[in-house]
């Protein structure tokens, strides 16, 4: 009661009175009419209560949920509020729904930042932008190097795929060069997580490297050119600092910049081969690295904002088995959104985030009123985690998957919620991650039971399986599972396929993601069933979820 007090009180601060009549009176007349009409599962989800969570988490009074905004720190008072009223525990710091991620903002200093490369006796000063572009950086905000150049390939160390682009190449106080991306010969997934810079430098700093290079092959420059760096000089980013006493995770790495195509040439200059010739064997499959006679002198400052917190907001239902109660499914969604685009078309700069992520939260929300609504309590226990600062680099998820407020190894699955697609209603999804363990028959079998199918990732190319929350768990070695509507005919013949590119190429990302939009929240309500389903399968199940034999990322980060 206390803790429920508690939020009211902070949400009555924050000057939303309404807020709470909504949170109180408008689901508790839901549960009135379940409680004298329900008679099926289905019918303990309500598509009137998911809209008015939608419609207040992206209302402009929000101003677009920010990463360690105003609006998103109301935005987070009100899902507390509502994990209080259903009186779920609070699993956050010190007895609150709350766990607060510090962070800080970087961009690079671009009257600082500079670059020199050398090949025999020509020196070429680069021009920022240009040339080269290089971002801020809170874990390594300054650095200063000068070193010999080694070109590595793509950069990417898979013993277990027979690919090591760093065998016997000595990077020792030396700046890395590699290309964008991984070799097409990759599944899509597992070159998403080899293509990624993080990776990467992972493998290129343990072999005592200072510095690093990137460059684009020819088919991520057609996608991507390198000129339209120039627009993000100086733009911030975020990232998650290491509470007080925690050890330091920083790397060695002094400074990293990407390159044009044409300053690649000026580096590959006098070398066994030219930039043209490896640029050619990345296209037909992985170029093989040596030593360039080229030298670089980089130079990095970052520009760095005091430190502020962000919160992910952390509820637990507790589990009804003895036994397993100390096990918990993972339920998350992330709250923040983008915030203002000062520079955005029109009148209207508010990112309201509808479908991006309100939806995700919403549904969220209704699976946890679904578990008060039945009375009856799963075996293991259910961990809600709505996170912050998934579209500033999965940071909350990752925050708390470093930092959990249970035990680690105590997380047996994570069941995500990112952007549901509610325009239509739907006949399939898209389950990421169901082919890589035991949730895969689960999540079958509950779709199956709504007769929707399950499809295959109909945009492979865009590595989604690793660019939402559910993959910050998989990184620590839990099996998660994250549904997508899917491209199939609707259930009223609507294209869900078109619809769903018309909103990534249209309205993603933008003021229009807002209220105007005709959202299904029948389709909602179906879309919450799918995974309540999922997740009181995992949570009711004898043996805790396992990696198939064999998959590349149970292989990779179970144990962890």
């Amino acid at each position: 009661m206390r803790a429920r007090s508690k939020i009211y009180s902070m949400l009555r601060s924050a000057g939303l009175t309404a807020v709470i009549l909504m949170v109180s009176g408008c689901a508790g007349g839901s549960r009135t009419s379940l409680e004298g009409g329900a008679t099926n599962d289905r019918d303990m989800f309500s598509p009137k209560r998911i809209e008015a969570d939608v419609t207040f988490l992206a209302d402009d009074l929000l101003r677009g949920r920010d990463t360690g905004s105003e609006g998103h720190r109301i935005a987070a008072n009100y899902v507390a509020a509502e994990f209080a009223r259903l009186g779920l525990a609070p699993a956050g710091d010190k007895d609150t729904y709350f766990q607060e991620v510090p962070m800080r903002k970087a961009k690079v200093d671009v009257e600082a930042a500079a670059m020199t490369i050398r090949v025999g006796d020509e020196e070429q000063a680069l021009s920022l932008g240009d040339d080269f572009f290089m971002s801020g950086s809170v874990k390594n905000p300054n650095g200063d190097v000068t070193a010999d150049i080694v070109f590595v390939g793509f950069g990417i160390h898979a013993p277990e795929l027979g690919h090591d682009d760093l065998q016997g190449l000595d990077l020792s106080g030396k700046i890395a060069l590699s290309f964008s991306g991984a070799p097409a010969s990759f599944n899509t997934e597992i070159r998403a997580h080899h293509g990624s810079a993080t990776t990467k430098l992972k493998e290129i700093l343990g072999r005592g490297a200072v510095g690093y290079i990137s460059v684009s092959t020819a088919a991520d420059e057609n996608r991507r050119p390198f000129a339209r760096l120039k627009r993000f000089l100086g733009r911030e980013s975020f990232d998650w600092i290491e509470p007080a006493g925690a050890a330091s995770q920083n790397g060695r790495l002094q400074a990293a910049a990407t390159v044009s195509q044409g300053v690649a040439k000026e580096l590959f200059k006098g070398a066994p081969k030219s930039f043209n010739d490896v640029l050619s064997e990345a296209k037909k499959g992985a170029p093989s690295g040596f030593v360039l006679l080229a030298n670089a002198t980089m130079k990095r400052e970052s520009i760095l904002t005091e430190p502020f917190n962000s919160p992910n907001v952390v509820a637990i239902l507790e589990g009804s088995d003895p036994a397993l109660k100390d096990e918990y499914v993972v339920l998350s969604a992330h709250l923040d959104h983008i915030g203002i685009s000062e520079n955005a078309k029109g009148d209207d700069k508010i990112n309201n985030g509808a479908l991006d992520n309100a939806t995700g939260v919403s549904t969220l929300l209704e699976v946890a009123r679904a578990y008060t609504r039945s009375g009856e309590k799963p075996r293991r226990s259910i961990l809600f985690a709505i996170v912050t600062g998934e579209e500033r680099g999965l940071l909350g998820a990752e925050y708390f998957a470093h930092y959990p407020t249970v035990e680690k190894s105590a997380m047996v699955a994570n069941v995500n919620l990112d952007m549901p697609l509610l325009l239509y209603d739907f006949t399939d999804v898209v389950a990421f991650g169901a082919e890589r363990s035991s949730l895969g028959p689960i999540t079958e079998a509950a779709l199956a039971k709504l007769n929707v199918a399950l499809s295959p990732d109909p945009i492979p190319q865009e590595g989604i399986f690793t660019r939402s929350d559910h993959y910050r768990f998989v990184q620590q070695g839990i099996p998660s599972v994250f549904l997508m509507t899917g491209w199939n005919k609707g259930v009223n013949g609507k294209d869900g396929g078109k619809i769903f590119q018309e909103f990534l190429s249209k309205t993603y990302h933008s003021p229009a993601d807002d209220l105007s939009q005709s959202i299904d929240y029948d389709a909602a309500a179906k879309f919450a069933y799918a995974n309540w389903l999922i997740a009181s399968d995992i949570a009711n199940g004898d043996e805790k979820p396992t990696w198939n034999e064999g998959d590349f990322f149970g292989d990779t980060f179970a144990g962890k």
